[in-house]
């Protein structure tokens, strides 16, 4: 590229020079706010804010005039996330007001309230106690003890019931499939909560009150809820799964077979519904003439001949019109 700056007669070295020069200075600014980051407002207007590096070192406090009265002011705020449970203390920029505002402003106060806490959701996993699980899930499946019922449901608390993170660390001396966790897991869950529902609604009961509204509250909420409104099926799963795995596994001769076989219950389809036209439009024409099945003589597959008041006639049918002629 060196001879083409050559022929324009432009000086490379100068061009270099003011890169050198341009890098050099925002070093400078960006270091300089780095070690005094909670000095400064972050710039909002569009406006540049020229600042005499040499006379900020001296006083930091210096002030900076901007042109714009309404200028926000943001500031460095340590804060707490208490989604977090190790205590980690982060920064944040935060709007703290505006520039004619009189504002104290703490360094070293540290935030609570943090503003996507809400969006942390957690499940409620259902608990129960020892004298619940003798009486009412030992029973259930004699296979699974409370050592590993308990485990199982540690495990879903902790992987928010993401049941393939659970499989995946599920200890394997207990060799369980996934589809026996999950039914497992759902249909204690469903024990659990149907209980919990039945001792509010014999309570209500107890009461003797005519149109209990909670009474009425208390069985929707058992009929609505969804460990109680759906109950996992865990052959459908296996055979969900099972029939993925053949789609995945099936050959282009098959799928070629299979293609050709839609295409002729397609074409099968099609003439069927072609037959059923036929058949409605007769039911009109007969209709029409006020005309009854023996009155008509069928030639061919589109044309029939029938007698009416002593007179031959033909009529030609097709699915789109039909041609009557008397002789």
């Amino acid at each position: 590229m060196s001879h083409i700056y050559d022929m324009l007669g432009i000086n490379i070295e100068k061009i270099k020079d003011k890169k050198k020069e341009k890098d050099k200075k925002s070093k400078k600014e960006l270091n300089f706010l780095k070690e005094n980051d909670n000095l400064f407002s972050l710039p909002t207007s569009s406006k540049t804010i020229n600042v005499n590096l040499k006379k900020m070192k001296t006083n930091p406090y210096i002030h900076i005039n901007v042109n714009n009265k309404n200028s926000s002011i943001w500031r460095l705020v340590k804060f707490k996330n208490k989604c977090r449970n190790d205590d980690l203390i982060l920064k944040k920029w935060k709007k703290i007001g505006y520039k004619n505002d009189k504002i104290q402003f703490n360094e070293n106060a540290i935030e609570d309230d943090y503003t996507f806490e809400k969006f942390n959701k957690k499940l409620n996993i259902v608990k129960y106690d020892d004298e619940f699980y003798n009486k009412q899930i030992k029973n259930m499946n004699l296979k699974w003890t409370k050592e590993e019922t308990d485990y199982l449901f540690n495990l879903c608390e902790k992987y928010e019931c993401h049941f393939i993170i659970i499989y995946d660390v599920y200890d394997t001396k207990y060799s369980r499939t996934i589809e026996e966790i999950k039914d497992r897991f759902y249909s204690v869950s469903k024990k659990v909560v149907e209980d919990a529902y039945d001792q509010k609604i014999k309570l209500e009961e107890s009461k003797k009150i005519k149109n209990n509204t909670d009474l009425i509250k208390l069985k929707e909420g058992k009929a609505k809820h969804p460990l109680v409104k759906f109950t996992y099926n865990m052959e459908a799963d296996i055979e969900r799964k099972n029939t993925i795995h053949k789609t995945y596994t099936i050959s282009k001769k098959d799928v070629m077979l299979e293609e050709i076989t839609m295409e002729s219950i397609k074409k099968f389809e099609s003439k069927i519904k072609h037959e059923l036209k036929k058949v409605s439009d007769m039911k009109k024409l007969k209709k029409k003439f006020e005309l009854t099945n023996d009155e008509i003589i069928p030639v061919t597959q589109n044309i029939c001949v029938y007698t009416f008041n002593n007179n031959k006639s033909v009529c030609v049918i097709s699915p789109y019109f039909y041609i009557l002629i008397i002789f």
